[in-house]
């Protein structure tokens, strides 16, 4: 008999559905979104136990709570030697106590990411696929189509290893059949808090598309186009793997500031914990963005209303705290009354964030910071200005590809210049620097 591929699970996922067309990247946020309802909203029914299969990368993030399911991953083959050195759990040292199991993808079993969920409670599965250049998203909660997703899976995990075909298939006989008792309360639910995320995303009612970005030459507005998609690929994972403990470790900090037994010197350092783990998981996160972006240099990305002025107050004690380490101040001059640009808000934050402490990195140790925002015609120009008369010579940068350097001094990743340029483009914005002291970004009004 031959083995089953997983295309042949997308196929029969899909069989008698289709979805609403629409962007690669609109589509993307759909799933991402949808990841984070099952693992934050139906977190109860994970800790029950169960099984999950998914490919080409983990979908599920959440240690604290795989650590009751059983999961297998398929990778793509280039991935191997990552997948085998799997995340644990905190203060675990084994390999057999890893989150899932990984396994080779094989080219007919194609790159369309799948999801399938199985709990006492909660029985789902997710698939995406590519449309004519657009993209779907399917979510099926019905037992006959879940039943023979499982069914084609534990064919191809018996031929492929028999030992996690017959894992596989006791966890299935201790649920129980799939018989979906509670699959309206639980669909409902599922939409419900899927469209409450989405919603607070950019609101739809005011976007735009950015235009088109050019695949420029480094120091235009695009990347050096020599990227392979092994790279970007490994950059994805490499930044999803990074948020997965980091997500964890702050999750870990919040519960413990609940503890009313705690001193004040004890909530101040998890309060800066927590800090950094959300700079550090923000900064993955742009990278994660930033090779997506290269994969499809010509994508356009959905702007919407957006506050600068608003943003840049609330960011500013970040910043500050940001650079404390570097001895600089930060120093708003903010006109009143100043209109709303087209942005990506979820974007357009970290970004700004990363582009203050790589200029703050060239300036002296007592320098003042003076973060500018005024209108320019039909823009409103943010300007970054350093108050001394002599910069510091930056670190020395290797560049790591396309997309990241490395500043051996600090030890930090960053992206490369040409990328925050394609970035920011991307966002609707341009970005001019003036020397050491002095760089301004312009974004359009809305």
């Amino acid at each position: 008999m031959a083995q089953p591929s997983l295309g042949e699970l997308h196929q029969r996922l899909w069989q008698d559905r289709s979805g609403a067309t629409t962007t690669e990247e609109s589509a993307r946020r759909q799933w991402w979104a949808a990841l984070q309802v099952i693992q934050e909203d139906f977190s109860a029914q994970l800790r029950e136990g169960g099984v999950w299969l998914a490919a080409p990368l983990p979908a599920l993030y959440e240690p604290n709570l795989l650590q009751a399911l059983q999961g297998w991953v398929w990778v793509p083959e280039r991935f191997s030697p990552w997948a085998l050195n799997l995340p644990l759990l905190p203060g675990q040292a084994k390999a057999e106590t890893s989150l899932w199991s990984p396994l080779r993808l094989q080219p007919e079993d194609g790159h369309d990411p799948f999801l399938v969920l199985v709990t006492r409670r909660l029985q789902l599965a997710i698939s995406l696929r590519q449309v004519a250049g657009q993209c779907e998203l399917l979510v099926r909660f019905d037992g006959a189509a879940l039943s023979q997703a499982l069914e084609l899976l534990v064919q191809r995990l018996l031929q492929e290893d028999p030992r996690h075909g017959g894992a596989l298939r006791g966890v299935l006989e201790q649920l129980g059949p799939v018989t979906m008792t509670d699959n309206l309360g639980s669909e409902r639910r599922f939409w419900s808090a899927l469209a409450c995320r989405l919603a607070a995303m950019p609101p739809s009612l005011t976007v735009m598309a950015s235009p088109a970005v050019s695949e420029g030459s480094p120091g235009q507005d695009g990347l050096d186009t020599g990227a392979t998609s092994t790279e970007l690929e490994f950059l994805e994972a490499l930044s999803h793997g990074i948020r997965t403990p980091l997500a964890t470790i702050r999750v870990l900090s919040r519960t413990l500031r609940r503890r009313a037994d705690l001193g004040e010197d004890v909530q101040r350092q998890l309060a800066q914990i927590d800090a950094e783990c959300t700079a550090q998981i923000d900064r993955f996160g742009l990278i994660f963005h930033t090779a997506e972006l290269q994969r499809q240099p010509k994508a356009q990305r959905l702007l919407s209303r957006t506050d600068l002025a608003r943003l840049v107050e609330q960011q500013h004690r970040q910043w500050q705290q940001q650079l404390e380490h570097y001895g600089i101040q930060v120093q708003l001059e903010l006109k009143p009354s100043l209109p709303d640009i087209m942005s990506d808000p979820l974007l357009l934050t970290p970004m700004l964030a990363g582009v203050v402490e790589r200029f703050a990195q060239g300036l002296r140790s007592g320098t003042t910071l003076r973060v500018i925002l005024t209108r320019a015609g039909g823009k409103l120009r943010l300007q970054l200005r350093g108050d001394s008369q002599h910069g510091r010579n930056e670190p020395g940068e290797t560049h790591l590809g396309a997309v990241l350097t490395w500043k051996p001094e600090t030890g930090r990743l960053h992206l490369s210049r040409s990328a925050i340029r394609q970035l920011f483009s991307s966002l609707g914005g341009r970005m001019a620097e003036r020397g050491p002291q002095q760089l301004t970004m312009f974004f359009p009004l809305a």
